[in-house]
């Protein structure tokens, strides 16, 4: 099967957390399917191994979508302690 020739998206040049993952468990479910059927796609359809293929639906998917990231990134800050205090 011929490598996909899909390239990593640079997060309009902001990189991406390391955390993301942890992110998935905070995205609606209109969101949360989006993402998981472009992993599914990325993976079957473009050969790549489910990491990458997870990796690369999150940007395409989260955070290349500004409303989205802005949504996460409000959960995250609101989850801090001592946050909303």
């Amino acid at each position: 099967m011929a490598r996909s020739a899909l390239t990593l998206h640079p997060g309009g040049g902001r990189p991406l957390p390391t955390d993301w993952r942890l992110w998935l468990n905070l995205l609606p479910d209109d969101l949360r399917d989006a993402y998981e059927e472009r992993a599914a796609l990325i993976e079957y359809d473009g050969g790549e191994k489910r990491r990458t293929a997870e990796r690369r639906a999150f940007e395409c998917v989260v955070w290349r979508n500004e409303a989205a990231r802005g949504f996460i990134e409000a959960c995250c800050a609101q989850a801090r302690p001592g946050a909303g205090a």
